[in-house]
């Protein structure tokens, strides 16, 4: 276990986690310029080390890209980049402020109706959106809608934050981890929901209840809501309206059988991702350069620099070991599932959830793992809960945690990494618990 290969790649994976999180800034030599070594270039750096010290060569970098036993990086980048792009021209048509806002207005002067409301909300959102999206959209209103009130705004924030990750595990594209995970196993678009949507259902429930109690003394009873116009907020009423259709048709051509439509899902997002941008570049050219300003492009070198340490990691016996330790530890379905789901939401708190995941497929498809077909789904379908509800319990958990602490600093309202983990531990593993228990119960009754 212990060689020069496999002490590097393990090297390179922690020094991937670790930039990830701390992004310095490194002065070029001999010239007063600064690189950001961020997520989107960490990765690429620790490729380039191993291919330095001949840890690897560049057919480790060809099956990063082209992919390998079901993993094929360049559909899952595309897929995400795509919806990505729907996701965020819709956002900036306003229409993601106006249901806030509405939802605001609707709960009128009961700040706990706000908190169930923003909840609630932002799970429904989720669902058929991205975390991310939904994350910088409301994060800014909350925060403005506090500050007008003169309440803490912490309570609402912890509610539209957890609940963005929670209930993003409920459909195959409310988070690229589980396009990741789908990609790899070949799961479609209907089976997915078939397996997630009720385990979500019961951890967005069980979050709920377990806010409630942690924050309820805190959260006013009365409150003095501003005067608030949804309607403003909607800046482009037909822009909206062919945003939704287009985002509509994606999720609807992805849910269709093989048998009626024979569509990959990332050859369906990037059609619509495209007729998105042919709409615009007829009725609106001017948000196409904010469009793709705002796309999360570095996802592309994070995810493929990841896919090649893994690669690495596993052709080394990294990911064989933890399948080993995963089998011993599955003595029973229930005990599987609890084990993958906490272990992986831990272990996506701590390195972050993408390379957690990707780290994590490989020692499931390793032989190494030697457990029942059953087990087996049941050990694949926790992964998925365990990489959505991992960002909860540290903000290092998800880059949508990174830029929401970033987004709260910048308005004036920090929240420490101690402070964050304290509630993500309080809240956390009884939603864990409930979804991993449901998931259980659904895969031993359809036996």
């Amino acid at each position: 276990m212990l060689t020069y290969s496999s002490m590097l790649s393990l090297l390179a994976f922690a020094a991937t986690v670790i930039l990830t999180f701390k992004h310095p800034k490194v002065k070029i030599p001999f010239k007063q310029v600064y690189l950001q070594l961020d997520y989107g270039l960490a990765p690429i750096l620790c490729v380039a080390f191993l291919l330095a010290t001949s840890a690897i060569d560049v057919s480790f970098v060809v099956r990063g890209i082209a992919g390998c036993e079901n993993i094929k990086p360049y559909s899952v980048i595309i897929l995400i980049l795509s919806l990505a792009y729907i996701c965020i021209s819709l956002d900036l048509t306003g229409f993601f402020e106006y249901i806030a806002l509405q939802v605001v207005k609707k709960a009128g002067i009961s700040g706990r109706k706000l908190f169930v409301y923003l909840f609630m909300l932002t799970s429904f959102l989720t669902l058929f959106t991205s975390n991310d999206v939904v994350i910088l959209t409301i994060t800014p209103i909350i925060i403005y809608m506090c500050n007008s009130m003169g309440i803490s705004p912490m309570p609402y924030l912890f509610a539209q934050f957890f609940a963005a990750n929670i209930s993003g595990m409920g459909l195959y594209i409310g988070n690229p981890t589980n396009i990741v995970i789908a990609e790899a196993y070949k799961i479609s678009f209907i089976e997915f929901a078939e397996w997630m949507l009720l385990p979500a259902a019961s951890a967005v429930a069980m979050c709920l209840l377990m806010l409630w109690i942690v924050f309820r003394r805190k959260l006013p009873k009365h409150i003095n809501m501003p005067q608030v116009n949804p309607q403003l907020a909607l800046r482009d009423r037909r822009g909206a309206a062919f945003g939704l259709i287009v985002l509509g048709g994606t999720i609807l051509v992805m849910s269709l059988p093989s048998t009626v439509i024979d569509v990959k899902p990332w050859t369906a997002a990037l059609a619509s991702a495209f007729i998105m941008f042919l709409y615009q570049v007829l009725h609106s050219r001017s948000v196409i350069i904010v469009v793709l300003k705002r796309m999360p492009w570095k996802i592309a070198p994070f995810l493929i620099g990841l896919f090649v340490i893994v690669e690495t990691m596993a052709s080394s016996g990294w990911t064989d070991l933890l399948a080993l330790q995963l089998s011993k530890a599955s003595s029973n379905l229930t005990a599987t599932v609890l084990c993958v789901g906490f272990l992986s939401s831990l272990a996506a708190g701590s390195m972050n959830n993408h390379p957690m995941t990707i780290f994590f497929v490989r020692a499931l498809q390793s032989p190494a793992f030697s457990v029942s077909n059953t087990f087996k789904l049941g050990a694949i379908l926790a992964l998925v809960a365990g990489s959505n509800l991992g960002a909860n319990f540290m903000l290092t958990g998800a880059l949508a945690g990174l830029m929401w602490a970033k987004i709260l600093s910048s308005k004036g309202c920090s929240i420490s990494f101690t402070e964050f983990s304290k509630y993500g531990f309080l809240v956390m593993p009884p939603v864990v618990a409930a979804a991993c228990l449901t998931l259980a119960g659904m895969i031993a009754f359809s036996l």
